[in-house]
């Protein structure tokens, strides 16, 4: 089988990534049962879910040489969503609760593991957004908050 980090680390920098959270969120007590998945959530939702979606590569050549290396730009998404029954007042804990899990996230690949396990040379959050309120037609059930942050990583393939 074909080493694929030799056209491009975006699958394995999305897996170490995934593995990183899912550990990171295990180690701790106040995040223990956040759900970590890699794609879609299946039926079962917790209070607390990150799941890593969305992946896109872009590549450009980097330097001229014979093995005709090229500087590689992934963005990945990644979705903290957190749900709380209750009212109006619910929508605060839970976009608190979303931020907080986002922070950890956020300080885990920029001062802790910058290379995402080795994967690539440095990743950082770019983005994120929320529409700030719980969709209408969940009112009824209580509150949830949906972060989607942007990561963004760099990496040389030179193989």
């Amino acid at each position: 089988m074909m080493d694929l980090t030799q056209a491009t680390v975006g699958l394995a920098f999305k897996k170490a990534f995934y593995l990183a959270v899912k550990d990171l969120m295990a180690e701790d007590y106040d995040t223990e049962h956040v759900y970590v998945v890699y794609g879609q959530p299946a039926t079962y939702q917790p209070e607390d879910i990150v799941s890593f979606g969305r992946l896109s590569v872009g590549q450009a050549a980097a330097t001229m040489s014979t093995n005709r290396s090229r500087e590689e730009t992934i963005t990945l998404e990644v979705t903290v969503s957190c749900f709380l029954g209750g009212d109006e007042e619910a929508e605060i804990a839970t976009a608190e609760r979303a931020y907080e899990l986002l922070r950890r996230i956020e300080r885990y690949v920029r001062m802790a593991d910058t290379t995402v396990g080795g994967t690539v040379r440095q990743c950082f959050l770019t983005a994120h957004e929320s529409e700030g309120a719980t969709p209408e037609d969940l009112t009824d059930q209580g509150r949830v908050t949906e972060v989607i942050a942007t990561f963004t990583a760099n990496a040389r393939i030179s193989a």
